[in-house]
């Protein structure tokens, strides 16, 4: 049984190949509102209520009769509270007599209760400073669309609509399952020839943020019966399972042979660096994605792939990073025929830009990903990019903790 790099394809047509073949059906659950941040919302949801119920002031002022300014502002000096006119707050009732509301701006009280307009341009109308029935929502009208993430000011325009819940997608389930014979636990204090398993931290809390739960399996040894079994177990919860290690073509890379021979699809191979070797197989209906063991290989798998497949499990766009540009302060060669990904920092540049720059080949992983503020993307049609080239990069943070880093490096 063989498979060839050369059958590989770039990133996005295989994210499309697996979203083509994989039809999920997420069950639909019924959260409270303060529980919904974050979900996505399965179905339209409409108001059951109008607000304001009747009405409301726009503004502090008074409530007027507008019928009495028809012929301008009268003398108002001894109007009494209740009867002549009526203290309006914004987004108050007031009572049915009155039908304007005159802005505490243009008025003002005197000692004995009285009111006096100053504005004499004021005009006042019937519905003059007023909310009318609906203005704020209206009984029926959508509050939140399908598909939508809910971010806490769309739960709280549910609440306004007078609901208390809100039906959302069940959040897609992953399974994780680590392979490797030398992998230990985090935790554990590695022995000659063992590896600590890490990515299972890193997988999770990325699901998290996408909003997928995620299960963390065992790791199992490289033996493929296990490793088969394994997969079984991990099928029957997961709606996506990853097989994170053999994915290449090493003696003990069991993985890939065992997602060629049980997918009814399955792809090997993409042509980017780093994380080429990752297959793709759709096994029982459901994706099974085995993701290379290096932690930043496996990073830019989750970053694409799998970030993609959550988004197609809830039909709502793949979310991007923010870009910037830089100038580039080195030259990058690489050949044709497949994408080169590369980890930069930033620094300030010249006229408020800023500049990017490769990494120091000497760093360990974790200063790797400390010093990463963003990803340079070499197209698969590209030769590399020239020093004083201004590039497009990938922040890996925000924007704005990379600026605050440059202004705490000056102060320091």
């Amino acid at each position: 049984m063989k498979f060839e790099y050369e059958q590989s394809v770039e990133r996005g047509v295989a994210l499309q190949e697996l979203k083509e073949r994989w039809r999920p059906h997420p069950q639909v659950e019924v959260v409270p509102l303060d529980r919904a941040f974050g979900r996505v919302a399965a179905h339209e949801v409409h108001a059951v209520c109008s607000l304001p119920v009747k009405r409301s002031s726009k503004r502090d002022g008074i409530a007027v009769r507008a019928a009495d300014f028809v012929q301008g502002a009268p003398d108002t000096r001894a109007w009494r509270r209740g009867i002549d006119y009526a203290q309006a707050d914004t987004g108050d009732d007031f009572p049915d007599a009155f039908d304007a509301v005159i802005a505490v701006e243009d008025i003002v009280f005197d000692e004995a209760g009285g009111v006096s307009i100053i504005n004499d341009a004021l005009e006042v109308l019937p519905g003059a400073g007023v909310n009318p029935c609906g203005s704020i929502v209206r009984e029926g009208s959508m509050v939140v669309s399908r598909h939508r993430r809910l971010a806490p000011e769309s739960v709280a325009a549910a609440a306004m609509g007078g609901l208390t819940q809100i039906p959302v997608f069940a959040r897609p389930k992953v399974a994780y399952l680590p392979t490797g014979s030398e992998l230990v636990s985090w935790g554990s204090a590695p022995k000659r020839g063992q590896n600590i398993e890490v990515n299972s931290l890193m997988v999770a809390g990325m699901l998290a943020e996408w909003g997928a739960e995620c299960f963390c399996y065992p790791v199992a040894c490289d033996d493929e019966v296990v490793i088969d079994r394994a997969l079984d177990r991990a099928l029957e919860y997961a709606d996506i399972v990853i097989v994170n290690g053999g994915s290449s073509r090493g003696e003990e890379d069991f993985n890939a042979r065992l997602l060629q021979r049980r997918g009814t699809y399955f792809r090997h191979g993409v042509r980017a660096v780093p994380g080429r070797p990752v297959g793709m197989a759709l096994v029982e209906g459901k994706p099974v994605v085995n993701v290379p063991g290096p932690m930043l290989a496996a990073f830019l798998c989750m970053d694409w792939l799998i970030r993609g497949l959550v988004a197609h499990f809830y039909d709502v766009p793949m979310p991007r990073r923010q870009k910037v540009r830089a100038t580039i302060t080195e030259s990058v060669a690489k050949p044709k025929g497949f994408e080169r990904l590369i980890r930069v920092s930033l620094a300030p540049g010249a006229e408020g830009g800023c500049t990017c720059s490769l990494l120091s080949a000497g760093l360990d992983v974790p200063g790797t990903v400390a010093a990463s503020d963003a990803m340079l993307v070499l197209p698969i049609e590209s030769e590399g990019v020239q020093a004083g080239a201004v590039v497009e990069v990938e922040l890996l943070r925000p924007w704005e903790a990379v600026r605050a880093s440059w202004d705490a490096e000056v102060s320091a």
